[in-house]
């Protein structure tokens, strides 16, 4: 019955970290794939940036283009450092790079609310106890909010390059020698326990046979007492006939 009951919780566990594991898995797949489509938003507006500067180099100076290439992180600003050039302004390539620059940036900040809504729910779950045992175990670290600074966001790409093969073949291991090592032990109490009732069991079955040997040897001394206390008894009896 005890070896049942560990079998079931330990079945238990397991179902558990099964589930836990594979949401932690499919909340940072979900992550990294919302993750590559910020990059891919990023790099392209840093291309369209890249050719706004150039269309511009030939109707800005130096200054001007040094101030327009500090601005290039905001298709507003760039605009507004433009109005003050009639010719960049007309010229049909800029103001159609324009457009679609200001219509990434749109879609940019749209991926990033949805990036940042799904790293809350990931964080949230992942530093829930006891899910927070597996996942530090497992490797899965929290995930940083997406800003503004580009290179913050490039530092949190390498955090992504990961596999969880040798960690989870770790964990798993582990978990076995532990599981393991509970049965074991639950066993050796089991077989101490039924040895000591079993040594109860003989002693009280030893004493029921010594008593019936004990009282088959008091009974002949017993007859041979009340035999005794007769022949006493009648020769008191003939005493005085005889006088």
């Amino acid at each position: 019955m005890f070896i049942t009951i560990i079998l079931i919780v330990v079945v238990f566990i397991v179902i558990w970290l099964v589930k836990t594991y594979n949401r932690l898995q499919t909340s940072m797949q979900d992550i990294r794939e919302m993750f590559s489509n910020l990059q891919a938003g990023l790099k392209k507006r840093q291309q369209l940036s890249g050719q706004i500067i150039e269309i511009a180099s030939g109707y800005m100076a130096h200054e001007q283009l040094t101030q327009l290439k500090v601005a290039q992180s905001s298709a507003g600003e760039m605009r507004v450092l433009a109005q003050a050039f009639p010719q960049l302004k007309a010229d049909a390539t800029y103001q159609k790079l324009m457009n679609q620059l200001e219509s990434l940036e749109n879609d940019i900040l749209a991926r990033r609310e949805k990036y940042n809504y799904r790293v809350k729910a990931y964080n949230s779950y992942r530093n829930a106890f006891p899910v927070i045992l597996v996942a530090q175990k497992l490797s899965f670290d929290t995930v940083h909010y997406f800003d503004t600074d580009d290179e913050k966001f490039d530092l949190q790409a390498q955090s992504f390059s990961r596999d969880d093969t040798q960690a989870l073949q770790q964990f798993i291991g582990e978990s076995t020698k532990a599981v393991g090592g509970m049965a074991s032990q639950a066993v050796k109490q089991i077989n101490q326990g039924v040895s000591q009732l079993k040594d109860k069991i003989d002693g009280k079955t030893g004493q029921e046979q010594e008593t019936p040997a004990a009282d088959a040897a008091a009974e002949p001394a017993t007859a041979e007492n009340q035999d005794g206390e007769a022949l006493e008894t009648h020769a008191q009896n003939d005493a005085p006939a005889n006088k």
